[in-house]
């Protein structure tokens, strides 16, 4: 088993979820579509992330995947080619707006602990296999004090239900 930089950016952490899919590729294709794909153009995806009051870019703009996470709520934390891309947020994801915490550099990402909120990290993983390549994301979440611990696995238990 290979070390992944999602680990260390959140090693500590109250719930986790993964999903996978078999993409009919190379490693480094399946890396270079993702540094290049733009969330924003997912109607679903926009959609979705409006309600919520996330940003995830302008859409619609020949954008890179690096500059549109740049920008929007979703902070780049790492990427290491062609393996992996890591994406942190912190709010408080229960309230109808996601509490979204924007403007952090990754380390004050990596230092925010604040009581009240969480803070989850999501990454793109992608393993050679036989026929092609393995794309796998895992979303972790921390979450800090009893009552954001609380308040997180009520909202959990509805959105896990549609998160894969």
């Amino acid at each position: 088993m290979r070390a992944m930089a999602i680990d260390e950016w959140l090693p500590h952490y109250q719930v986790s979820a993964s999903h996978s899919i078999l993409v009919h590729a190379s490693e480094e294709k399946a890396y270079a579509a993702l540094e290049h794909a733009n969330f924003s153009n997912l109607p679903i995806v926009r959609g979705l992330m409006r309600l919520r009051g996330y940003r995830l870019g302008r859409g619609g703009t020949p954008e890179s995947a690096a500059e549109e996470f740049g920008r929007g709520s979703f902070l780049r934390l790492a990427a290491v080619a062609p393996r992996e891309v890591v994406l942190g947020i912190a709010g408080r994801f229960w309230r109808p707006d996601g509490g979204i915490v924007r403007g952090f550099t990754p380390q004050q990402f990596a230092d925010f602990h604040r009581e009240g909120y969480a803070r989850g990290v999501w990454n793109f993983s992608l393993t050679p296999v036989h026929e092609g390549t393995l794309l796998t994301t895992e979303t972790d979440v921390q979450t800090f004090g009893r009552s954001a611990t609380l308040k997180f696995r009520a909202y959990w238990l509805l959105v896990s239900l549609f998160s894969g």
